[in-house]
């Protein structure tokens, strides 16, 4: 998902730039026209389900574009998969986050996320009947928990019983917000995501399970149990849909004006939908090693070029990250490219087959791979999130920065490096690189990587922890095993936990294991403790090589050296200090660059809290460098060196630059 930080007014100038973009998007003047039927999907069935399904879903859902409305019916199949009986069922209702100014995420959000501010168009979800297998009603009997109503508790007349299956009827009313957070709608342009009540996920040792069914915060995203989804959708039939899964029916009704879609998506943990009168689509293939996707983007005209970007992008990753980690499962991709005054709210988002991008803007010119970056990043959550599926509420950084990591692996596969993200003119920057132009290092941030959403400080601790971090951690754990070990225990992880709900402790116990090597003391002092490695380099010196000068000796036998009995050598006698004032304890390389253009490396070395250098040599010391092959990637790189001479202000520059398109990235693909 997506992080915003002001960086002055270079910003300022980027955004007036999107300005000039966001009002060549606007669809004033257009008239909706009625669209052509589309064609249903013709994908073979899958040939066994992958996972158990415990939650799935048929709903009926209609749209009524002017006020925005959704009004639907859901029917939920759900499974006590636990060994404890249930005896109330918890479901959260996302859209009452947008209600008022007293819900949990519009205080945690201050009424902002991203760049976009909520409005008075707020979005609400009403919940209008409750039946459960018998017919008997009780929403009479449900009641909201928590600090507001997020969160809705349905009692049962009865518990129950582990292994025993219920059926929920419900009718219900999502009311949309003006676009904020991922959802809502900005003219004729409906992102219609979070919007149906969706049961919680039991969780906990078998026996004593509970349920994690939070309130819905800003820096909290989505946990849920797998599933299929039957989902009937009614259009005016000037609309077009793109959503979750396959399309499996579609039909008009030219009386009342409408059309209905049915979608299919299988093996999947929610369902999000896009309704637009003037999106068109772009189609292409990735291919993997036994079977194909089909990969759309849906987009409005003006971004066209866009589109082909978004579209290339997506499918190198569908080839890429099916090859590092596992197959993609599912038979279709969609990416929804947002108009561009909706961009801030609806971009930058992933759901099960489907996802949101941006990016586009006339400042992302060829070589400058925003859109690019974003969609690779969207599209990746695919594996991390919607394979996986841990618990993002609880740990966060189990899908967006591990997720954020092998982004960085992607972009260098499709684009090259040094320039994956950043090749244009006289830059040329990775993903770890621009991040790491950006990053707050870990002792600015007042909690452990490993720590809930809703407990971080504020959104900005959670971003900073939670995705660049945590990439920043994988990297620099790249430089501890190795890179291509470290691929070959994510792809174990992946392989093992797909459709299974792991957690941290889970993926610490997988990658140790492929690893072969214990890195339990790496894991905790990274994600549970505050800090990192500290590295700097805290002095440097030489003089002039000679005999030892002074008074030695007693007596008779004292003996005066002086300066011309011991001339200086033309050698230098030279000291290099490096600390590391941070918890975690790396070994690292340290590079010393002399004034005659030689240089040497001390490879492998553990410093400690400290470390002394000493040698002799023909020539002084011009500069040195801790972790010259960017290793320890956490670390902050600008005390890693330090010169005797020289300008540094053209590295400044050059820092500040590639900090801008970081906080352009993050804008973006951040929380």
């Amino acid at each position: 998902m997506c992080f915003e930080r002001s960086v002055g007014p270079v910003l300022l100038l980027a955004s007036l730039l999107a300005l000039f973009t966001t009002v060549a998007g606007c669809d004033r003047g257009r008239v909706p026209r009625a669209q052509r039927l589309p064609s249903v999907d013709h994908f073979a069935p899958i040939a066994a389900p992958r996972t158990p399904r415990h939650a799935s879903y048929k709903i009926s859902a209609a749209l009524d574009p002017a006020t925005h409305v959704v009004t639907a019916t859901q029917t939920l199949t759900w499974k006590n998969y636990g060994q404890s009986p249930v005896q109330t069922l918890p479901f959260h209702l996302y859209l009452n986050g947008f209600k008022n100014e007293s819900s949990l995420f519009m205080r945690s959000s201050r009424g902002r996320h991203r760049s976009s501010r909520a409005t008075e168009n707020w979005g609400t979800i009403d919940v209008l009947s409750i039946r459960l297998n018998d017919e008997t009603e009780v929403r009479a009997l449900a009641r909201y928990v928590g600090p507001d109503e997020t969160v809705l508790e349905v009692p049962l007349p009865t518990p129950l019983g582990a292994g025993e299956t219920i059926e929920i009827k419900m009718r219900f009313v999502a009311k949309l917000p003006e676009i904020f957070a991922r959802t809502g709608y900005r003219g004729d342009f409906h992102m219609v995501a979070q919007w149906f009540p969706k049961i919680g996920v039991r969780v906990g040792v078998p026996g004593a399970e509970t349920w994690a069914c939070e309130p819905f915060h800003v820096s909290a995203e989505f946990f849920a149990d797998f599933g299929t989804y039957e989902v009937d959708l009614t259009v005016p039939d000037a609309y077009v849909v793109a959503a979750t899964g396959v399309l499996v029916a579609a039909e008009r009704d030219s009386k009342r004006g409408v059309r209905t879609l049915r979608y299919r998506a299988e093996d999947v943990h929610d369902f999000a939908w896009m309704a637009d009168p003037y999106m068109v689509k772009i189609s292409g293939t990735a291919k993997l090693a036994a079977s194909t996707v089909e990969v759309r983007v849906w987009y409005r005209p003006e971004q066209h070029r866009f589109a082909k970007r978004h579209l290339a992008a997506a499918i190198g990753t569908v080839e890429t990250m099916s090859e590092l980690f596992l197959p993609y499962p599912w038979p279709v991709l969609t990416i929804i490219d947002p108009p561009m005054d909706a961009v801030d709210g609806a971009g930058g988002m992933e759901y099960p087959t489907l996802v949101t991008t941006a990016g586009d803007s006339v400042y992302s010119r060829p070589g400058i791979r925003i859109p690019e970056m974003v969609t690779v990043h969207e599209v990746g959550h695919q594996w991390f999130q919607g394979m996986l599926a841990s618990n993002e509420a609880a740990e966060a950084w189990l899908d967006e920065g591990v997720n954020q990591w092998s982004n960085g692996v992607v972009m260098e596969r499709l684009y090259g490096q040094p320039g994956s993200v950043m090749d244009w003119m006289d830059l040329q920057a990775g993903l770890y690189e621009v991040t790491r132009a950006s990053l707050d290092y870990p002792s600015s941030i007042p909690s452990p990587i490993a720590t809930a959403a809703h407990a971080f400080v504020d959104n900005e601790a959670y971003g900073t922890a939670s995705y660049q971090q945590t990439m920043l951690a994988l990297r620099t754990l790249e430089g501890v095993v190795g890179k291509a070990k470290l691929l070959s225990a994510m792809k174990h992880y992946a392989q093992t936990w797909a459709f299974r709900h792991p957690t941290g402790r889970d993926f610490f116990a997988a990658i140790s294991e492929h690893v072969g090597q214990d890195l339990s003391g790496f894991f905790h002092s990274v994600f549970h403790q505050l800090g990192g490695p500290e590295l700097s380099v805290r002095s440097m010196s030489c003089r002039a090589a000679h005999e030892p000068r002074g008074i030695f000796g007693d007596g008779a036998s004292r003996k005066v050296v002086t300066e011309s009995s011991a001339p200086a050598t033309g050698a230098y006698q030279c000291s290099v200090i490096v600390q590391n004032t941070g918890p975690l304890q790396l070994a690292v390389d340290i590079e010393v660059g002399f004034e005659d253009g030689t240089r040497e490396r001390w490879n492998e070395t553990q410093i400690g809290a400290w470390k002394e250098l000493t040698f002799a040599r023909s020539s002084p010391i011009a500069e040195v460098v801790i972790d010259p092959d960017d290793k320890v990637m956490m670390a902050d790189p600008l005390p890693l060196r330090r010169r005797s001479l020289g300008d540094p202000r053209a590295s400044y520059r050059s820092g500040a630059r590639l900090g801008f398109w970081a906080q352009e990235l993050m804008r973006v693909v951040g929380p």
